[in-house]
């Protein structure tokens, strides 16, 4: 008897490997499909943090000074450690509504609009608001929007991109925000002395990051 493992047929397919297939639809991840998620990955992460950038590390600490606070590093404190617990737990809260969702657009995509323009939103309206606890609570408000469109866009890896390219997608992710968040300083830098376009600049890439 001829135990020897038979040879695959000439010209036949080998089968992918689980590793290999798209979660979502079970087929071939082809490098196409990486080059397209990866410069999607890129360009999601470097849209948003260039806008964050522009109004966080620049504008607002400029905005506290222009409206007149005593002490803006003061305040500026108390807003980046009240945003950092809100930020917290908005991540975790639509991270774990969005697993539960279920409509027509799926589970992400409306998730990650909503977030998108209300982060936005909120960015652009610390650029006309005088008053510093609303300009914290906006300030919060677009934080809550930044993770409402973050937890579940980076939960698209597990959802769409297979086990053996997660890496790399979250390389191009990495590197999106990598370069964005100097060059997001440097543009606002630009808009020191006629703040309320760079605010709007702002709010706009990151809604449009979405």
């Amino acid at each position: 008897m001829d135990t020897r493992t038979p040879l695959a047929d000439e010209g036949s397919t080998p089968t992918p490997q689980a590793a290999d297939l798209a979660p979502d639809t079970g087929a071939p991840f082809t490098r196409a499909l990486t080059l397209r998620f990866g410069a999607g990955f890129f360009a999601f992460g470097l849209l948003w943090i260039v806008g964050l950038q522009i109004v966080a590390a620049v504008l607002l600490p400029q905005r506290l000074l222009d409206i007149g606070v005593e002490a803006p590093e003061a305040l500026l404190g108390t807003i980046s450690a009240v945003t950092a617990v809100v930020s917290l737990v908005s991540n975790l809260l639509f991270g774990n509504l969005s697993d539960r969702s279920r409509g027509r657009f799926g589970r992400r995509a409306p998730w990650i609009l909503v977030g998108g323009l209300v982060g936005g939103v909120s960015l652009t309206l610390i650029g006309v608001l005088t008053s510093p606890a609303l300009i914290m609570v906006a300030y919060c408000v677009s934080m809550v929007g930044l993770n409402m469109m973050l937890a579940p866009a980076v939960a698209v890896l597990a959802d769409r991109v297979p086990m053996r390219v997660r890496g790399t997608m979250s390389a191009f992710y990495g590197g999106g925000l990598a370069a964005g968040a100097p060059l997001g300083s440097l543009v606002g830098a630009a808009f020191i002395t006629g703040a309320l376009p760079g605010f709007v600049l702002g709010g706009a890439l990151m809604a449009g990051s979405a």
